[in-house]
């Protein structure tokens, strides 16, 4: 895949993000819709430095590379079309090593040798399917993006902004007023939904 420069991201999540929302549309306006179905694959709870997914028929990587403030600073590191080499994947889903029953898989990998073998065999590995409908604005300096989600069919929405300069995301982030919130990756929420990671708080619960 050809370079891309590193990007800081802000993203927020929650059940109505509604006066967020309605700054962000009073600051730009949405210039494009679209929609697609993704599978995310999540490792072991607090591994949240992969955001790994199918999407478009391609399995994607980016990596978490650094921190700056309440931002995170992520990379499109590869991209693999299916059939998927069963080496090349090695270090993406099993950094550790891969399983022991992974000698049973084909040298050559499609989309559904690699879901059943997550699904089947106990592997570091949990799978969430994911339906978005992206909103997408550009801003001075920065993007941002309002999404509307079904995760394994629950509702949810979440809201970013990224751009390469991290000052450009911090000023954005102030006018939507949302310096206070959490700054959570698709790994991390993901990995809470599906009760991997405990949630802030959790002692509360029960």
């Amino acid at each position: 895949m050809s370079e891309i420069e590193p990007r800081y991201e802000f993203r927020i999540f929650g059940r109505c993000l509604g006066l967020a929302e309605q700054r962000l549309r009073a600051m730009a306006s949405c210039e494009s819709i679209s929609e697609s179905r993704e599978i995310y694959l999540l490792g072991c709870e607090q591994v949240y430095d992969r955001n790994v997914k199918i999407r478009h028929g391609k399995l994607e990587l980016k990596r978490l590379i650094e921190r700056h403030e309440s931002l995170e600073r992520w990379r499109p590191d590869s991209q693999w079309a299916f059939p998927i080499a069963r080496d090349s994947i090695r270090d993406t889903l099993w950094p550790d090593d891969l399983p022991e029953q992974a000698p049973a898989l084909p040298a050559m990998l499609s989309k559904n040798d690699l879901l059943q073998f997550i699904a089947q065999f106990a592997v570091p590995s949990y799978r969430a399917n994911v339906y978005k409908r992206r909103f997408r604005f550009t801003l001075p300096a920065c993007r941002a993006e309002l999404d509307q989600l079904l995760i394994n069919g629950a509702a949810l929405e979440t809201l970013a902004v990224e751009s390469e300069d991290p000052q450009a995301v911090l000023a954005v982030q102030s006018l939507l007023r949302i310096e206070d919130c959490e700054n959570q990756s698709y790994p991390l929420a993901l990995s809470r939904i599906l009760g991997i990671t405990p949630l802030p708080r959790e002692e509360d619960y029960g």
